[in-house]
């Protein structure tokens, strides 16, 4: 049986991905689960696994190609066996047409011209898709190095490199012919015409101060799920305020236990993480979606915890039925899968089937947040600082570790007495924390 495999969707707001290496050849045996090609996206980058046991008998793209998610990139026959494939009747077959020789720009001797296995003497990288395109365009090492790159951690894109040779290649201006004619008298002059957004160069200081930089792929694509998210779901706000002080002296009693047997801080977030997840049992609708005139009530809670990846964007990966799970396993989950967002090497499975997100922008210092709700969900919580503040407790001052809490919900299904007793529940939950409670 031919089985065809997919371009995965790394992410819910992914299009695209770029087959970065291929690990497998055409008419070799892979074992199922076995890692058979690698690939990039500006988010992610992942290893691809054979979905089957079984003869690789087609692979249709190359190397550097872009790749729309869920378009088949390969075909198994599961009945094959190593022996039984000879080379001669396995399929090949190529979307990418042979790139044409360009004739306007002057062609790089043989020896300048960039090789795919050449490495700057810089260290910088460069993807499979660049180096193609500096091939095809006879770009040296130099020219490549020369360029100042718009992508994550200032990575050289496809952009970068096509908006280079078409400065390259504009045709100059011809230089004036000395001619002695008698100027007819001229008219007040007007003004010329200010250059074009289009024109001005980019990652240029210019005269009024300003500097244009293109958005990278990951912003561009963070842009995209904001602006529909705004259009889709009517947001709403609630704040409520939690105490924490409980839960703060629980922690620092067990802290050092669990850091010694998990190898990893024991941080508040796990606690809001459980809190959550309790008051979505509780409170279903806040778990659920719309799909057009319908609400889809969700059986697992698939939590989404929003990872900040340096200054340039963040990733939503998904602790899957975090309802079977407790603080300690949630805090697992949380660690692993934040370690793996900023290597870059999280699954497609790990980022998509979120029910419900939280967002912790309170370990940057923010006191209360109204964050954007990741579409399709129809919440998101935010989680404020943690401080000690000064409270009233039975008519008397009493300091507390206190934060504010953000429900941010789409109020098509979700009103505001739901909003607040499903933060209710959460500050409940967090107030009364059980200080007789094991930690394992």
């Amino acid at each position: 049986m031919k089985i065809d495999m997919l371009m995965p969707q790394m992410g819910e707001s992914i299009t695209e991905a770029t087959i970065s290496k291929w690990l497998k050849k055409a008419g070799d045996f892979v074992n199922k689960d076995e890692t058979i090609l690698e690939i990039t996206t500006d988010k992610v980058d992942s290893e691809i696994p054979a979905p089957a046991s079984g003869i690789l008998t087609e692979v249709l793209y190359a190397e550097g190609d872009v790749v729309p998610v869920k378009n088949k990139i390969a075909v198994i026959d599961s009945e094959g066996k190593a022996s039984a494939a000879p080379e001669s009747h396995v399929t090949v077959e190529k979307n990418i047409a042979e790139p044409k020789k360009m004739e306007s720009a002057p062609v790089a001797s043989k020896q300048e011209v960039i090789d795919v296995t050449e490495e700057s003497g810089d260290s910088k990288f460069y993807s499979p898709l660049v180096k193609s395109l500096a091939n095809k365009h006879n770009l040296t090492m130099a020219e490549l190095d020369s360029l100042r790159g718009s992508g994550t951690a200032g990575r050289v894109t496809k952009e970068d490199v096509l908006d280079y040779v078409e400065q390259k290649t504009k045709p100059q201006a011809a230089a004036p012919v000395a001619t002695q004619v008698i100027a007819p008298v001229q008219p007040i002059a007007s003004k010329p015409a200010a250059p074009s957004k289009a024109d001005l160069p980019t990652n240029q200081w210019l005269p009024d101060g300003t500097k244009r930089v293109p958005m990278d792929g990951m912003r561009r694509a963070i842009a995209d799920h904001m602006v529909r998210s705004k259009h889709t779901s009517p947001h709403v706000y609630t704040v409520q305020e939690a105490d924490v002080s409980k839960v703060s002296k629980w922690r620092a009693i067990h802290k050092d236990e669990f850091k010694k047997r998990e190898g990893f801080g024991l941080s508040f977030t796990p606690f809001f993480l459980e809190a959550a997840v309790k008051a979505l049992q509780e409170f279903p609708i806040v778990n659920a979606s719309i799909e057009e005139k319908t609400i889809v009530y969700k059986k697992d809670v698939n939590l989404g915890c929003a990872v900040s990846i340096g200054n340039t964007g963040l990733i939503v990966p998904v602790i899957k039925k975090a309802d079977e799970r407790n603080l300690v396993g949630l805090a697992r989950s949380l660690n692993e899968l934040a370690l793996k967002a900023r290597d870059k090497k999280l699954t497609p499975d790990e980022v998509t089937g979120g029910t419900f997100t939280i967002t912790n922008p309170g370990v940057f210092g923010t006191m209360i947040g109204t964050p954007i709700i990741n579409q399709p969900q129809s919440a998101i919580l935010c989680l404020g600082a943690i401080e000690k503040r000064p409270v009233v407790v039975d008519d008397m001052i009493a300091i507390r570790e206190r934060c504010y809490i953000t429900l941010s919900y789409d109020h098509r299904i979700i009103d505001g007495a739901i909003s607040a007793q499903y933060l209710a529940f959460i500050c409940n939950y967090l107030a009364n924390w059980d200080m007789e409670r094991g930690l394992f």
